[in-house]
Order: structure tokens, then C-alpha cells, then sequence
């Protein structure tokens, strides 16, 4: 009885998520059509936002190279960070010492993120100013940065539960064949752990790509097309955030902010879409073996 109760409740509990995703995608859809019929794929391909002149300017390809900019690079820190770090947790921390990261990791999903963000501008942009000599320390290398330390408790603690479902008769045999330690850890159980750490990443990316505050405060917040990592610029949901509010209505402004919020869907979808893609087949594969 408790099963049947607990299953029925986790269905509809995935049925309401699964309708209130579909509703928030159909509504920003709905609400940015109108820009979507008069400019088509020119708002993606696009880099001139203006959406204030005669005739509107709502290209926001600049904004979406620069999410990608920051996003995957913020990624590309985390990621070998957080697979080395849950592999140390799982396999190498004495007891004591990750009895003391794990509750410092929770800590850290928990603080607000303009929290991280006021940090990161009077710390890290000033380090980047002194250091660098520079009249401004913003760019998208600090935003990822910032948000490399954001996603990193995702991450570490996600692989860990990975690494750790690895059922321990694989580890007990590669030991009894002479393997090492660090062996058994980077041949065997990384590669048996596939689909828990291709969650990881999903998770990871979904929290870079949406993040506001703190890009907001420290990307540098221009339109101008960034040529490198360590350029300025303006991310979608630093665009959102900064403009929705000064609106119209109704205005080409204001449906172009949804097309920019259904654009950052878009890129989560696909992303989250090519990692469960590569997550299912992984899982086939160790099946096979």
C-alpha cells in the first residue's frame, strides 16, 4: 500500500512539473511571437539591439555568444574541479575531513547569489584592476569564475552519490587483481559512474546558463560582440534582468526580452538534451560490458 501511495504521488508530482514547464515555455513562446513573425532567425543571427530605433534593432546573437562565452567556461573550470574533488570524497577523504567539506559544500548551494556576486565585484574585479592595470576588471573570465565556485558544490556532491552507487564488488576485484587505489578510481569506477557524472554536468550547466545576479554584477554588462573569454559583455539573462523592468507592454522591446528568454530555453534544452542522449547510451554500453 505504502508503494502504490509513494509511486502515485511521484508521477503526479512529475505530471504538475512536466505541464508547468510546458506552460512557462508556451506562455514566453506566446508573448515573443510577434517579434518572432516580423524579424525571424535575424533576432538569433543578429548583433545589433536597439530595439528602441526606427526601425527596431533586435539581434541577439552578442548575448548568446556571450552566455556560451561564460556558461562553458565557467564549466570548463568546474567540471575536472568537481570529478576530482568527488572522487577524492568517495575514495580518499578520511572521514573527519569529509565530515567537514561536505556541510561546507552544502553551505555554499545555499548562499544567495548576489551575495556571490558582490564579492566577486569588490574582490575579484578590484584584483583583476590592480593586478592587470585596467580601467575595468568586468569581463566574462570573472563572471565564470564566479560561477565556477557556484556550480562546483553541484557538481562534486552529485558525482560523489555517482561514484558511490558504484557497487563495491567492482572495486574489491580490480584491488584483488593488484590494482591501485588511483587506479580503481580514474579505469573503473569513473567509467561505471558515466551516467551519474553526465547528471552532474546537466545540473551544473542548467545553473550557469540561468544564473542573473551574479553575472549581472560582474560581466560587464556591454553589447559589443566579444572577441575572447576576457572581453566584456551582456549574457540573456543579464539582458532580461537589466531591461524587462523598463518595458512597455506589449512594445518590440518587450517581446524581444521573451524571445531572449525563450533563446536561453533553448540553449538549456539543448544542451541538457545531448548530455541525457549521451547519459542513455553510456548506460547501454556498461550494460553491454
Amino acid at each position: 500500500m505504502a508503494d502504490t501511495i509513494v509511486r502515485l504521488t511521484s508521477k503526479i508530482v512529475s505530471v504538475c512539473a512536466t505541464i508547468l514547464l510546458l506552460a512557462i515555455v508556451v506562455f514566453i513562446a506566446r508573448e515573443s511571437w510577434p517579434v518572432w513573425s516580423s524579424y525571424g532567425l535575424k533576432i538569433v543571427t543578429g548583433t545589433d539591439w536597439n530595439p528602441l530605433a526606427r526601425p527596431p534593432q533586435v539581434g541577439l546573437g552578442t548575448m548568446i555568444l556571450s552566455t556560451l562565452w561564460v556558461a562553458l567556461g565557467a564549466m570548463f573550470i568546474a567540471v575536472p574541479l568537481g570529478f576530482s574533488g568527488a572522487v577524492f570524497l568517495a575514495e580518499f577523504a578520511p572521514a573527519w575531513l569529509a565530515g567537514v567539506i561536505r556541510p561546507v559544500l552544502n553551505i555554499l548551494t545555499g548562499i544567495p547569489s548576489v551575495v556571490y556576486g558582490f564579492v566577486g565585484a569588490t574582490v575579484l574585479v578590484k584584483w583583476f584592476e590592480v593586478s592587470f592595470h585596467v580601467a575595468s576588471g568586468e569581463s566574462l573570465f570573472c563572471a565564470s569564475l564566479v560561477l565556477t565556485v557556484m556550480v562546483l558544490p553541484y557538481i562534486v556532491t552529485t558525482s560523489e552519490v555517482a561514484i558511490r552507487s558504484v557497487p563495491a564488488e567492482y572495486r574489491q576485484a580490480a584491488l584483488a587483481l593488484g590494482a591501485s587505489r588511483p587506479y580503481v578510481a580514474l579505469r573503473v569506477l569513473l567509467p561505471l559512474a558515466k551516467k551519474g557524472l553526465l547528471g552532474a554536468l546537466i545540473l551544473g550547466f542548467g545553473r550557469a546558463a540561468g544564473e542573473t545576479m551574479a553575472v549581472l554584477m560582474l560581466a560587464g554588462n556591454t553589447l559589443h560582440l566579444p572577441a575572447s573569454w576576457f572581453s566584456k559583455g551582456e549574457p540573456l539573462s543579464a539582458l532580461i534582468a537589466l531591461e524587462l523592468g523598463t518595458s512597455e507592454a506589449g512594445s518590440t522591446h518587450y517581446q524581444a526580452l521573451f524571445a531572449a528568454g525563450l533563446i536561453l530555453l533553448m540553449i538549456l534544452f539543448i544542451i541538457n538534451l545531448t548530455l541525457a542522449i549521451i547519459r542513455k547510451d553510456s548506460g547501454r554500453v556498461v550494460k553491454k560490458c
